[in-house]
């Protein structure tokens, strides 16, 4: 396992093209402008660092949350002007973790509450321990929250996201388990292994085809999936047919074999 540069708040290592990112900001990993710089300078290193294939998104044992929203110290200084100067930054740096070419796993061993959860939904897989809770409290902090926007994007029932942001109670992960918004629900000692397991299985597939799907699926979120399934299958046309991974992964099958392919 390769340690990789160190970063304000972060730790990320690497293992076999599995990138283990570790929050630490304690007692409870709060979003504050610095950690969002900090991601910023994070994702330039993953997006220029061929040998990182996938992402697995963790906190520290010992951390009281996962990662436990925005930092209510800096919210107590902000004016108007200030207030949305800091959506549109944190908006963009999350958009841009979204967007990123590799895919991204959450190991939840601890709570989410309100910026914990909506980062939460940016990620391509969640895996969360059975202990962990949920929620999106700005109803009580004089805030909207993004209105439960994040939510929205992943199809929830309205009902379910109205009464989440309105009533700003704690959610089980057997909840939103129940509703789609967790891959897996398991004891906190089964998460990191489960989350390993599934970047294992994303790591062993194709660079080129894992980053054009997940450019196509994200796509599909913002323009629709009709339009978003007839640009996926121009990325397979202009991108994959002509590269060396297509053949070799029909090939390999037709063969009954294990595909080698080119990273």
């Amino acid at each position: 396992m390769s340690q990789e540069p160190a970063f304000d708040f972060f730790h990320l290592s690497t293992n076999n093209g599995i990138a283990v990112l570790t929050i630490d900001r304690p007692p409870v990993n709060a979003l504050s402008r610095e950690l969002y710089e900090s991601l910023d300078r994070v994702i330039d290193h993953i997006e220029s660092t061929d040998d990182i294939r996938v992402v697995v998104i963790a906190c520290k044992p010992d951390a009281r949350a996962w990662i436990g929203g925005g930092d209510l110290k800096e919210f107590l200084t902000f004016t108007a002007e200030t207030r949305q100067a800091r959506h549109v930054y944190v908006e963009g740096v999350t958009d841009r973790f979204h967007k990123m070419s590799r895919p991204t796993i959450a190991a939840i061993t601890k709570p989410a509450p309100g910026g914990g959860m909506s980062f939460a939904s940016v990620c391509d897989i969640l895996v969360a321990a059975d202990t962990a809770f949920f929620s999106m409290p700005e109803v009580d902090r004089g805030l909207t929250g993004g209105a439960g926007g994040y939510f929205n994007r992943l199809n929830l029932p309205v009902s379910f996201i109205r009464e989440m942001i309105l009533t700003g109670r704690k959610l089980s992960a057997a909840e939103l388990h129940a509703v789609g918004f967790l891959n897996y629900v398991l004891p906190e000692d089964q998460v990191m292994p489960k989350a390993l397991e599934l970047a294992g299985l994303i790591a062993s597939k194709s660079t080129a085809t894992v980053r054009a799907i997940k450019e196509s699926a994200n796509l599909i979120d913002e323009i629709g999936w009709r339009k978003g399934r007839d640009a996926a299958h121009e990325v397979s046309a202009s991108r994959l047919v002509d590269g060396p991974d297509y053949k070799e992964a029909i090939s390999a099958f037709l063969e009954r074999r294990k595909p080698v392919f080119n990273r």
